[in-house]
């Protein structure tokens, strides 16, 4: 697909300037002359944002949007109706233009799922398969409720799972920054003034922190260079699923914070394959969709093996007992749930009870963090007083 900005003229002659995206130009020919417009010129966008930089939009963005569709469709406005309106009502710009360019399709006789799968960088994979089940089912209202009540519970969890774990970035990175200062301009000076007072023998404290100042000085350049290698390496690591399962390995053997991880990934699991079986998806169909929706590569790894013995005839619960990832207590619920006929409320519950657990993570973390960053910061702390303090004790001395 690529997108075009064109003119045109409408049946009752209005020239109008819009954009869309389009396999080629005849298609855009095509389309407009389906509905009876007139192109009078085209050009072709090259490097246009949603191409050239796919970026999805936010989950409260979309949820808002699905929702607001599904009432309007409930009042029984038609779809081309009902997105039109939602095209024209303030929000966020690309997802108005995603908008428009799905109206066209559907205008050309595409399924509504089918114009969503086109902004596949725009829609997470469970909203278009909702939408295709919606239209199945005569049921779209009801899909695109549930499609929005996902999104904002998987936005739930992300946005506790990254409260947890950047408390402690974010107080270390303070830390490192006032360390920083010290040792780059403060020290220094103090450093200068101890030889201006002519201290021949320094302390064994002040040695070392002598020491270090005069490395940071030397060597400062290392540090943007060691910077721009992380985010090298983080841009290499994303695209790579070795070191991918590597990180995501090395991130779950970390206490406390490996918990918050695996607790926030069993939520958005179980809220995921929860929500595809109640909307009569099966187990191996909804396995395969969330293969490609999970990005923990433990879990990804365990979700293909859980499939593939799943497709082999074994039951859910025997295939997640092959599996490390997933604790005893999951396999009861999810064999009460095989042996009750209820398997979607089973899944449900263990999504819910996953989240509570974040909960209750996330406010442990920052109690059982917080005295551990007080304690470290202290020693730094007294290492800098006891090697500014120890030149000056001598020096105090050898004045009497």
């Amino acid at each position: 697909m690529s997108w075009y900005r064109y003119e045109a003229l409408t049946p009752d002659g209005t020239k109008i300037n819009d954009e869309g995206s389009f396999t080629s130009p005849a298609e855009l020919y095509h389309q407009l002359k389906e509905q009876n417009y007139t192109l009078i010129s085209y050009r072709k966008n090259f490097f246009h944002l949603s191409s050239a930089f796919p970026i999805r939009i936010k989950r409260q963005v979309l949820a808002e949007f699905f929702r607001n569709l599904a009432v309007v469709l409930r009042a029984g406005v038609p779809l081309v109706e009902a997105l039109e309106d939602l095209a024209q009502s303030p929000g966020d710009p690309r997802l108005k233009l995603i908008t428009k360019d799905v109206i066209k399709k559907i205008r050309t006789g595409e399924l509504f799922s089918k114009a969503l799968s086109h902004h596949a960088y725009a829609f997470p994979n469970i909203v278009i398969v909702l939408a295709r089940l919606g239209e199945e089912t005569g049921k779209l209202d009801m899909t695109l409720t549930d499609a929005a009540n996902h999104l904002e519970r998987v936005q739930e969890i992300i946005d506790k799972t990254k409260r947890a774990l950047s408390y402690p970035v974010v107080i270390l990175t303070a830390m490192m920054g006032a360390l920083a200062f010290w040792l780059i301009y403060v020290l220094p000076k103090l450093f200068e003034l101890f030889k201006s007072l002519g201290l021949k023998e320094l302390p064994l404290m002040t040695r070392i922190l002598f020491s270090v100042v005069e490395t940071v000085k030397a060597y400062w350049f290392m540090v943007p260079m060691l910077i721009l290698c992380m985010l090298t390496f983080g841009f290499v690591a994303h695209r790579n699923q070795q070191i991918r399962l590597l990180w995501d390995r090395l991130w779950s053997a970390v206490p406390l914070i490996g918990r918050v991880i695996k607790a926030s990934q069993l939520a958005f699991f179980f809220e995921y394959l929860s929500l595809l079986t109640s909307s009569g998806i099966d187990v191996i169909r909804s396995l395969d969709i969330m293969e490609g929706a999970i990005t923990h590569q433990i879990l990804k790894k365990d979700i293909i093996k859980i499939k593939e013995l799943v497709m082999a005839g074994y039951s859910l619960s025997e295939s997640f007992r092959e599996c490390s990832f997933f604790e005893p207590f999951i396999l009861r619920m999810v064999r009460v749930g095989e042996n009750t006929g209820n398997m979607p409320e089973q899944l449900k519950i263990l999504a819910d009870f996953y989240m509570e657990r974040v909960n209750r993570l996330v406010d442990s973390m920052a109690k059982t963090l917080e005295p551990v960053l007080i304690i470290f910061a202290g020693i730094i702390f007294v290492v800098i007083v006891m090697g500014l303090l120890g030149p000056i004790y001598d020096m105090m001395g050898s004045l009497k």
